[in-house]
């Protein structure tokens, strides 16, 4: 009965919305700026292939092969452009790595990186220097085990997974890199979905999905692998209380209380999100998250932080599902108030409602100084007219259903759930109307496949942000940013030890008169995507940055004034400065 009440609660905007259809596309607004598709012409030619699990499941195999699209972006050769990695996610379907060329294009690259989808399937990507050698390494999450690739200098790989020891079964919905303890090496924190004792492809049960639609906590336990600095990890998420089993699909961390220690939001899609404060490296400390005078049981599907107000706090946005006339979570922007308490005030800014949505970031899409926001989406775009998500209410609020059993679900067949949507892009408007305004179509993004996992990054270093997208059983779309004016400055950062050489968790303040920003380097944050690496910010019609403060992991603080605009700074951090007390 217990059951029955939750989810009968969450379907009852069925009641509640009926004749709303649509969400808003938004006013026509004056840009500086479009989006131009260039996916052919820059010669990515991947397509996503779709898993296919135990036909003791066909009822609802739509549903169990939604995730595994995902991109992700880093330097693998060192040549100064970022390379593009795709994972795919059928058994015997190949990974994509590809090179920049420099001139606006791709080459396909022939690499032990590719094929590796046998045994499972990938389903999250991450490019991190694990070793601190200057080369850029790549982490596979897997539905199976997952893969280590460490880069040998030359523009190959060797896989290391097994002697690495990040190679436990599991269902990674989401990988992330951060130096929880700040010795100097970067560690690995995978957020997990299903529990690894059941085996999709070949199940014991069919008692395997979400027990509750609201407070679900028995999906996978979420994994920390510590870098130990030798080459190897240890896997050690239960000893310093990381291991949430809240049906994770996405996770990102950042300082958000400013100890000098990153801490974690876990995006979980049946059970309350948690923020995980980290107690000086020894430990976290669990906070469920609560909206309103009630837990937070949106179903969290991505995580982000910005200093969206610039004064120095990080915001956290988690993308969650919003279908008019069935569900209205609307999508959250976690913000503290004078108090310390995190309010959502998406719903005041505007960025609440963006359909079923996956990946999103924040990034400065016009090199105004301010940032605005992605948002792709769309869940099953089904071969029919017909809808699922009445089935999906009936099944909620029929009281002998048990949810956890796939045999009480209503086929989904080739019916439609949340398919063809399209994305958001909310241009920031703050500075004239405090708000945010969707300009997704009017900027040129008007694809409508199913999206799953969003890169920003600079592809030919113009000093414009571009999109690169990863969609689910389709194509990837890669979009170049054309801008009107504005100047902007990119910084590229090496930490020196005790900082991880990635300089992963280095805080940058841009000061341009009594305007400070604060920019955190993340270790890829985002659900199904990891971004340009290096600090991007515009700064308007000013030809010039006052100053630069950027705090590295170590401590050490470093500043430079009156910088040129238009130039990417590869700055590596100055040993010699006195570190901050108390780091």
């Amino acid at each position: 009965m217990k059951v029955r009440n939750i989810l009968y609660l969450l379907f009852s905007c069925i009641l509640i919305l009926a004749g709303c259809n649509t969400f808003s596309a938004g006013e026509k607004v004056d840009l500086n700026f479009n989006f131009k598709e260039v996916t052919e012409v820059a010669n990515v030619k991947f397509n996503h292939e779709i898993p296919v699990f135990d036909e003791k499941v066909n009822n609802i195999m739509p549903w169990l092969a939604s995730t595994g699209a995902s991109v992700a972006t880093g330097d693998y050769n060192n040549d100064g452009y970022m390379d593009l990695y795709f994972t795919n996610s059928k058994k015997g379907s190949l990974n994509i790595l590809f090179q920049n060329n420099g001139d606006g294009s791709y080459t396909k690259v022939d690499s032990i990186v590719s094929d590796i989808n046998q045994e499972g399937i990938s389903s999250t990507a991450l490019f991190l220097d694990y070793d601190n050698n200057g080369t850029s390494d790549l982490f596979v999450g897997f539905w199976g085990q997952s893969k280590l690739f460490k880069n040998n200098g030359d523009g190959t790989f060797t896989e290391v997974s097994e002697e690495a020891g990040v190679n436990l079964f599991s269902y990674a919905a989401k990988a992330i890199t951060l130096d929880y303890d700040k010795d100097g090496f970067l560690d690995i924190y995978v957020g997990n979905y299903f529990r690894s004792e059941n085996n999709l492809w070949d199940l014991k049960t069919t008692k395997i999905m979400h027990d509750d639609f609201e407070h679900a906590r028995n999906g996978g336990f979420n994994q920390l692998y510590k870098n130990n600095g030798d080459g190897t990890f240890t896997e050690i998420a239960e000893q310093i209380n990381l291991d949430d089993t809240g049906w994770t699909l996405a996770t990102g961390s950042a300082d958000v209380n400013h100890d000098g220690y990153p801490d974690i939001y876990n995006a979980n899609d049946f059970g309350p999100d948690v923020l995980y404060i980290n107690e000086n490296g020894k430990k976290f400390k669990k906070i469920i998250q609560r909206n309103g005078i009630g837990l937070d049981t949106h179903k969290g599907m991505n995580a982000d932080f910005v200093d969206i107000f610039h004064k120095g706090e990080l915001g956290i946005y988690v993308s969650n599902v919003s279908k008019p006339t069935y569900i209205i979570e609307g999508n959250d922007f976690w913000y503290p108030n004078d108090e310390g308490q995190y309010e959502n005030i998406a719903e005041e800014l505007g960025l609440n409602f963006a359909g079923f949505s996956w990946g999103a970031k924040f990034f400065d899409t016009n090199n105004s100084g301010e940032f605005s926001l992605i948002v792709t989406n769309g869940f099953i775009t089904g071969k029919s007219k017909d809808n699922y998500w009445f089935d999906l209410g009936t099944l909620a609020t029929t009281p002998e259903s048990i949810v956890e059993d796939t045999k009480n679900w209503p086929s989904i067949g080739k019916k439609d759930l949340s398919g063809n949507e399209n994305k958001f892009l909310f241009l920031n408007l703050m500075q004239s109307n405090n708000g945010f305004e969707n300009v997704a179509l009017q900027a040129g993004i008007d694809f409508t496949e199913d999206g799953r996992g969003v890169s920003v990054v600079d592809l030919d270093n113009s000093g414009e942000l571009d999109l690169v997208f990863a969609n689910q059983g389709g194509k990837a779309r890669v979009y170049k940013n054309q801008i009107e004016g504005n100047n902007w400055i990119k910084l590229s950062l090496q930490g020196v030890y005790p900082s991880n050489r990635d300089a992963i968790g280095a805080r940058v303040t841009i000061v341009q008169g009594d305007k400070r920003t604060l920019i955190e380097k993340d270790g890829g944050n985002g659900f199904g995507g990891q971004s340009d690496p290096r600090i991007h910010f515009g700064i308007g019609e000013r030809k010039k940055v006052d100053e630069i403060i950027i705090k590295w992991p170590s401590g050490r603080i470093q500043s430079l004034k009156n910088i040129e605009a238009n130039q990417t700074l590869h700055i590596k951090e100055n040993n010699n400065l006195p570190m901050e007390e108390g780091s």
